[in-house]
């Protein structure tokens, strides 16, 4: 099966895009930080092992920050012929909304600009 080379675009340039889907998530995880660290603090109880999950938050948010970086890295020494058909692997992501991002870079350009959309359970 040939694709169309329509849908094939720079392989760094979909590594870009997804370190920056990447980066977008990184205040997700600040904004979990702050609130269970708010929820820790008015219980009154911040034993160790509560500062210990608060922690993960923490590691969490530095292992993000290095695979954005290493996806970064990655695209800036891509050969421009290198090439995916980033649209098709966008359909294996289950968040709508974000496989629509990382599979075309406009309408990551498009919805960008928003507040992130959440789809709820």
């Amino acid at each position: 099966m040939r694709v169309e080379a329509a849908y094939r675009e720079e392989a760094a340039v979909t590594l870009r895009r997804a370190s920056g889907e990447l980066r977008k998530a990184i205040g997700m995880v600040e904004e979990l930080e702050q609130a269970v660290g708010l929820a820790i603090a008015l219980a009154g109880e911040a034993g160790a092992d509560q500062m210990f999950e608060l922690q993960k938050l923490d590691h969490l948010q530095q292992k993000i920050i290095g695979v954005a970086d290493f996806l970064d890295a990655l695209s800036a020494t891509m050969p421009p012929q290198w090439r995916v058909d980033a649209k098709r692997a966008s359909r294996r992501v289950l968040l709508a909304e974000l496989g629509a991002r990382l599979g075309d870079a406009r309408a990551s350009n498009e919805e960008g600009a928003g507040p992130e959309n959440y789809e709820l359970f």
